[in-house]
């Protein structure tokens, strides 16, 4: 089964791995069309100092060196794209456990984490170790040819009874020694080609990734008096092989929310509320049936909090120009004036990675902020009022209720 979308892990390597090794074999682009030139010299050379035959016997030599190694050449790709994989599920691991480290000392499953991430790895090394033979073998192979080559050309220079004097030997020495480098180069050359060609695919695998906003259709259409209209189909975060598994969310009746309506989604844990919100959104993939259809600009408030480094009036502004009398009414709203007064910067305080350094109601309550400053249309609140305290929540909803 295919992902919905890729990885973190994925998009990491992408960035730091793959992207830098096409980048690297921009060094070794010319030894494409260099070393053919260079054995097709040689062979020539061959041919005016001994003849026909051993220059035939030279070339027949590199040739089958050449195919010997195309099977390793297959494997090598192959396992390359295996130690990707294995990359990317690891870095997705580690990143995610580093993430959440704080509740996994909470709940002490740094062991059972461990054990995961070093199961990773040992899978990584395993196919890392493979890719190494198959290297070694090619090296190998690769090493041994120019011997292999001037054994067989002198050999054909004797069976056909070529006349071997000491300025045509030590041309024919030379030669071996120019058509070395090429044989000795051509194993790095493969080997660069084969990994570049694996991070060109894998990027552009990623480019190709369905597009989830087909998953939506978007109007800016002001006649209509609708702003949302949801009709019936299935979403799955896995969008092949349905045939046998069940979809994330199923709709199987038409919803249409009007212009000004509050519509609220209750629901036990696990229901489907959040998984509802994303079908709307278009961040799960629809399987079958009619795409929902949203009318207007959205704004989203997560369950989870999402704070970008940097202030907390950069946060709440988001790349949009100060309005400072809206500004400040939707820090009144949002009921952060209070807590802007207690920093000693106010609203220019730092927030650290991932709003560290910033309780869990404050967090939630400066995304509620960025989404009420960019003033859409639509708003969609997943659980608003989760992280704050009761007072702080009914101030809230009064403030939500209030306001169309």
């Amino acid at each position: 089964m295919k992902c919905a979308g890729p990885t973190q892990g994925k998009i990491i390597n992408l960035i730091n791995v793959d992207v830098e090794r096409i980048g690297d074999f921009c060094w070794y682009i010319h030894g494409v069309w260099l070393l053919p030139v260079q054995v097709i010299l040689a062979l020539i050379i061959l041919y005016i100092n001994l003849g026909y035959t051993p220059s035939i016997a030279a070339f027949g030599v590199t040739i089958l060196v050449m195919v010997c190694n195309t099977p390793l050449a297959n494997r090598q790709e192959s396992l390359h794209s295996k130690i990707m994989e294995a990359k990317d599920s690891r870095i997705k691991m580690t990143s995610e456990t580093m993430k959440n480290i704080r509740i996994l000392k909470l709940h002490s499953w740094e062991t059972s984490f461990l054990q995961k991430l070093l199961q990773l790895r040992e899978t990584e090394r395993g196919w890392l170790q493979k890719y190494l033979y198959t290297c070694s073998a090619v090296a190998t192979l690769f090493w041994t040819s120019p011997t292999l080559v001037s054994v067989v050309t002198f050999g054909a220079c004797i069976l056909v009874k070529t006349e071997l004097t000491a300025a045509t030997v030590l041309s024919a020495l030379a030669t071996f020694r120019i058509l070395q480098e090429p044989i000795y180069n051509l194993p790095e050359l493969i080997s660069m080609i084969i990994q570049t060609k694996v991070s060109v695919d894998r990027i552009q695998e990623f480019i190709k990734e369905e597009d989830q906003n087909q998953f939506i259709n978007r109007h800016t259409s002001k006649n209509s008096s609708a702003a949302i209209e949801i009709n019936p189909g299935e979403y799955a975060w896995e969008t092949q092989d349905q045939t046998h598994k069940k979809p994330t969310i199923q709709i199987t009746r038409k919803l249409v929310i009007e212009k000004g309506q509050k519509v609220a989604v209750c629901g036990s844990v696990g229901s489907g509320k959040s998984s509802l919100l994303c079908c709307i959104l278009g961040e799960i993939p629809l399987v079958s049936g009619v795409v929902t259809k949203v009318y207007g600009t959205r704004s989203y408030v997560p369950q989870s909090p999402w704070i970008q480094s940097g202030t907390v009036r950069e946060n709440i502004l988001f790349g949009k120009q100060m309005n400072r009398e809206f500004y400040e009414e939707v820090l009144d709203g949002c009921a952060l004036q209070q807590d802007i007064n207690m920093w000693g910067d106010g609203d220019l305080n730092l927030v650290e990675e991932r709003g560290i350094n910033l309780s869990g109601g404050q967090k939630q309550r400066v995304q509620l902020a960025r989404a009420v400053y960019n003033d859409s249309d639509i708003y969609f609140l997943d659980d608003p009022f989760s992280a704050v305290d009761a007072h702080t929540g009914t101030h809230l909803f009064k403030v939500i209720s209030a306001n169309d």
